[in-house]
């Protein structure tokens, strides 16, 4: 995964000149919400896989955001709120993933394997269905509002919001700038002591720490605190390359469970053969991914950036507001 050729750790792509103007915290907030507001409706009205995903990394974007506010306001249950949707929604993602991995590999392989990844296929779509409606009345009564009225803002998109919702934008900036350092002292630890593994707890504890950089630069860069391209894609880049293992194992230890299910295996001994032979190849796939994995070098360029932009939080955190004209 993390080969010099797929992640290169120098002589990154040039940055381009940032072409959006600076936003406000509160502004990223209120357009996050209304795009969650969208993306939610999505999954209602049509369950797509497509909606699913965007819905999900809107909750994580958000949450990220609202991280920010934590010495403004409450913000735990909020927090606590978008996570418990994201991992609802998590639980049909994972078929998607699944049945999007099998897809890819039954086409590349011979008719044996075929067969047994068809047979894993038909099982996992039952159960995405299953899982899906029982997600869908979940989300029927969940309310996005909630989180706009948390915060202090009406249930409709607010214009402007910075009226509706003030906070000291100085101790965001400095509490921003804390943070990033923070995430990123986990992050380096996290990789310095990264190793040919195949625990998931280990790898998944890397890969979250890897996004809440990446989703914390990618805030304070739309906050207009300097430009992060070069990292994210680095960080991006990673995350992705962790998910793949990640994917493999998961969709391992699901077709292990469906198999283990006593009743399952009394009425389907011929057909658990077979799926156990397709997690057997998964398997031999998922050991391949690690051993290109590590080990995980962190481009110096990444935590430059970081400081760079750390430092830009602390000059706002200290300016000082002039004076308001009362001629």
């Amino acid at each position: 995964m993390v080969e010099a050729e797929q992640l290169p750790t120098t002589t990154p792509p040039v940055e381009q000149p940032r072409t959006s103007e600076p936003r406000k915290l509160v502004d990223i907030i209120v357009s996050q919400l209304e795009t969650l507001r969208t993306h939610h409706r999505a999954v209602l009205e049509t369950g797509a896989v497509e909606a699913i995903h965007k819905m999900r990394v809107t909750t994580r974007r958000l949450q990220a955001s609202l991280d920010l506010l934590a010495r403004e306001m409450k913000v735990r249950k909020l927090k606590r709120r978008l996570r418990n949707w994201r991992r609802k929604l998590s639980s049909v993602r994972n078929y998607d993933v699944f049945l999007e991995l099998i897809e890819r590999e039954a086409a590349s392989r011979g008719r044996t394997r075929r067969q047994q990844l068809e047979l894993v296929k038909t099982i996992l779509q039952e159960k995405r269905l299953q899982r899906a409606a029982k997600v869908g009345r979940f989300l029927q009564a969940i309310n996005i509002d909630t989180i706009a009225i948390g915060l202090g803002l009406s249930g409709a998109t607010v214009e402007p919001a910075s009226e509706t919702m003030v906070i000291d934008e100085k101790r965001v900036a400095a509490y921003a700038a804390e943070r990033l350092d923070q995430r990123l002292a986990e992050f380096q630890a996290l990789a310095a002591l990264s190793h040919p593994t195949n625990n998931p707890a280990e790898l998944h504890q890397l890969r979250i720490a890897a996004k809440r950089v990446r989703y914390l630069l990618e805030i304070v860069q739309e906050m207009g605190f300097g430009n992060a391209s070069r990292a994210l894609t680095w960080l991006r880049t990673l995350q992705d390359r962790i998910g793949d293992w990640h994917d493999l194992e998961a969709l391992e230890e699901e077709i292990i469970a469906v198999v283990s299910a006593p009743e399952f295996l009394k009425h389907h001994l011929a057909e658990s053969s077979q799926m156990l032979n397709a997690a057997a190849h998964l398997q031999k796939k998922k050991e391949a991914l690690v051993s290109r994995l590590f080990p995980v070098r962190i481009p110096r360029y990444v935590e430059i950036t970081s400081h760079r932009i750390a430092r830009a939080l602390r000059r706002q955190s200290l300016r000082v507001a002039p004076p308001h004209n009362n001629d």
